[in-house]
């Protein structure tokens, strides 16, 4: 019996090229897991941030009444601080480094928190001096338009 080694090497570079495709796919499945998961932290991190300040806000000016006297100036600089955080997340969707699902939620939120009266009067003094013009364009489009729209 005589062995055809033509066929066995073209075997061998046939099962080679298939393994290799294997591997390239794995690999491409591995840093797609990566990368949503990069993204499921850095999107945590930035729910950390307006928990540490939603914390801070009396009760009162969550659910919508005016803040007491006492508290006024402090709930002032902490809704400036809401607002800071929440023309980054719009910018941050705008550059694409926020997924859709994440920022459904989050738009809601900020349409919420910006009827409530406290919100509502810190944004509409500040807003034309605080260059917050990501979150300006957010709010003008009545909360519709998705910043990822945007750029593209």
């Amino acid at each position: 019996m005589t062995i055809d080694w033509n066929a066995i090497s073209s075997i061998s570079t046939a099962v080679a090229s298939v393994a290799t495709a294997i591997g390239v796919l794995f690999g491409a499945w591995q840093i797609r897991l990566s990368k949503k998961q990069a993204q499921a932290e850095f999107e945590d991190s930035m729910d950390q941030q307006y928990r540490s300040l939603s914390m801070d806000l009396p009760v009162d000016v969550l659910i919508g009444k005016e803040p007491a006297e006492e508290d006024k100036a402090k709930v002032r600089e902490l809704v400036f601080n809401y607002l800071d955080l929440s023309n980054e997340q719009v910018y941050l969707r705008a550059k694409g480094r926020i997924s859709r699902h994440t920022w459904e939620s989050w738009c809601l939120g900020i349409k919420a928190h910006l009827e409530r009266p406290a919100f509502k009067q810190v944004f509409d003094e500040v807003k034309v001096n605080s260059g917050f013009t990501y979150l300006e364009r957010l709010v003008d489009s009545g909360y519709k338009s998705d910043p990822d729209d945007w750029f593209n």
